[in-house]
């Protein structure tokens, strides 16, 4: 079952089962960290690979990894990255 992401500028993505997610939390600066800024990477992989995301609920898997995280992609090694507070609905299709 596929999910079509729909993002307040209308750009669509659509989610098979076997489209890979990486997702990122922002964090800000702490003294235990050089950064000022950075993202820690949240485990969400493919619902084929029987991750978190595996449910029989696809919109419901990815309603709860999209609101816990700020930003996400559809492939291992990111060049562009989606800010979650972006997206306007999903929608099973």
């Amino acid at each position: 079952m596929s999910v079509k992401v729909t993002f307040l500028n209308d750009e669509e993505l659509i989610i098979h089962d076997d489209t890979y997610i990486s997702a990122w939390k922002s964090e800000d600066a702490n003294d235990s960290n050089e950064y000022a800024y950075y993202a820690i990477g949240v485990p969400a992989g493919a619902r084929e690979e029987g991750t978190a995301l595996n449910s029989p609920y696809p919109v419901a898997s990815l309603q709860g990894l999209f609101g816990s995280v700020d930003w996400f992609s559809l492939v291992r090694s990111p060049n562009k990255i989606y800010k979650t507070s972006a997206i306007l609905s999903l929608t099973t299709i």
